[in-house]
Formats: structure tokens, sequence, C-alpha cells
């Protein structure tokens, strides 16, 4: 790695928090291209439900790892990480600055810290997560006190994603998360760092932000989006389960009002908003602050500066 090449700025926050507003600012000033870090983005024909770049952002500014997969298939952290560094080094190449934008948090871990030898994928996962994702989040907090106490010290007690996979991880490996963690080695992508600038907004904001962006996806085609996917996918197509289109498919499947499923989908929008941030909460940030906050701003164009072609 040589000096200036060896950043990746990252621009990371809940969903609707305003991310690609603050990077298409910058964007005039630096020839910025996004990758994403978005676990549902990466769907193609999702578009609209996934808040996907629009064409007019896109050229303003390039987005990678966005609508090129199909619902029907799944996308690991490990295809993550080999994805990013193909991507990044290409960047790089055309004399680009990568810049990573998004709000899936393990994703970023995985190109800070590398991958642990556990499963991603596969039946014995499948049949693991078919026995839990039905529990609640306080049975799973119970289960992860009696098999993996340090885990469940460790992680906040609202955090259902990391309380089970700490749960995963024990069950498929007999080992756990503790002992996965206290072997693991530090491996981060192409030898980068990852300096993070972390967006916030008040709660009650967010979560007014959330309702408008639902109600715009809905004016916008979002029903006829969900249909014409599903009659291509199936309702059991991964990129159908995702948040908000499985309350759209059940909405068309005549099991609640639209206005039901809408209210649902602000719900869970904003229940997952909370999940990330309890996310990132711990994590090390360079900056932190809404989007329009001028020092913020200020912090990632000193890390634009440093990442930047000589």
């Amino acid at each position: 790695m040589n000096g200036p090449t060896g950043i990746c700025p990252a621009v990371v926050g809940p969903t609707a928090v305003g991310k690609t507003g603050l990077v298409l600012a910058l964007a005039r000033d630096y020839p910025l291209e996004v990758i994403s870090l978005d676990s549902r983005q990466v769907y193609q024909g999702l578009r609209i439900g996934t808040a996907q770049p629009t064409e007019l952002e896109l050229e303003t500014c390039p987005h990678h790892l966005v609508d090129f997969l199909s619902p029907s298939q799944r996308y690991s952290a490990r295809r993550f990480r080999d994805d990013f560094m193909r991507i990044h080094a290409e960047i790089r190449a055309r004399g680009g600055v990568p810049l990573l934008t998004g709000g899936t948090g393990m994703y970023l871990q995985v190109l800070q810290e590398g991958l642990l030898p556990i499963p991603e994928d596969g039946p014995d996962l499948e049949a693991v997560r078919s026995e839990l994702d039905p529990l609640t989040i306080d049975e799973i907090r119970t289960r992860l006190a009696d098999g993996d106490p340090d885990s469940h010290e460790r992680i906040p007690a609202g955090d259902r994603y990391r309380s089970q996979r700490a749960l995963e991880i024990l069950q498929l490996t007999g080992r756990s998360m503790t002992e996965h963690l206290a072997a693991h080695v530090p491996d981060p992508a192409a030898g980068l760092q990852f300096p993070t600038i972390l967006l916030t907004r008040d709660r009650d904001d967010l979560r007014d932000r959330i309702a408008r962006r639902t109600a715009a996806m809905l004016k916008a085609g979002w029903i006829e989006e969900t249909s014409r996917n599903l009659e291509l996918h199936g309702p059991d197509a991964p990129g159908m389960a995702t948040l908000g289109y499985r309350e759209l498919v059940r909405h068309l499947a005549g099991e609640s009002r639209l206005d039901e499923a809408r209210d649902e989908i602000v719900l869970r929008t904003t229940q997952f908003a909370k999940r990330q941030r309890t996310w990132f909460r711990p994590r090390p940030r360079v900056a932190e602050g809404v989007p329009d906050d001028p020092a913020v701003a200020e912090a990632l164009r000193r890390l634009l500066d440093t990442a930047a072609p000589a």
C-alpha cells in the first residue's frame, strides 16, 4: 500500500438519513465513484423499494455493486469483499476516488477485519436460521446468555442481528463467537484503512423522513414493481424477502390493506434504522453529525483529499 492510496473513506448511517445527498454535493469537486455498502441495493429490478440511485444521480457520480444480482440469488459478505477489492482497484487504475457509502455494517466489518472461518450460506445455515428466525429477541438473548455469555455481554441487548448471528455461529461450529474473535487475525481488504463518517439525525426526524420516503416510493410504482418481480421470481426469492417487499407481497396476497402495509413498512424500517444506529454507535469514526453539518462535510473533504490521486 502506498501512502495516499492506503485509505478508502466510508460514509455510513441508517437508512434515509441522507447519505446520497452529501456524497453528490461533493461529487462536483472530486472524481468520486461510490462502492455501495448496501445489501439490498444489489438486486436487479428492485430499484424503487431499495432506493437505488436515480439515473441523474448515476450521471453525477457512478455507483457500483448496485442493481446487478437476480432477486432469486443470495449475496454474501465474502462475495462482497471480493467484489469490493476488484472494483476498488479498477477505480484507482482510472484515476477515480473510491468512496464506500451505505448502511450495512457487516459489509464494512468484513473489509476492516476480514472474514471469520464460519459458514455464510448453505443448507446447514438455512436450517439453523429457520429455527432461530421465529424466536423473539428475548428468546434469542436467553439462548445466547446460556451458550455464549461473553457475546451476550458484549452485544447490545436490542441488537437482534448480532445476537442471532452469534447463536448461529455457536450452533454451526460448536465454538462461540468469542472464541472465533480471540483467534482471529485482522486482515483488512487490500491492506486499506477505512476512516468512517457516521451520519445521524434526530429519531423523530428520521422517522418522518422514512414515512415520507415510503409514501413517495408507493406513489412511484413500488407495488407494481413488487408484482412484476413476484411473477418473475416467486415469493420465496431472497430479494423478495427484503424489507418492504415482504410486506407488499402480503398485501398483494390479500393479507393486508394498503394502508396497513404502508404503516408496517414504516414501522419495520424505523426499527431497522435503530438497529443500524446500534451497530455503528460503538465503532470508531472520524466525524459524526447530520448530513448538512459543515464540520461533517469538511471532515469528508479532508479524507477525500488524502485519498485522491497525487
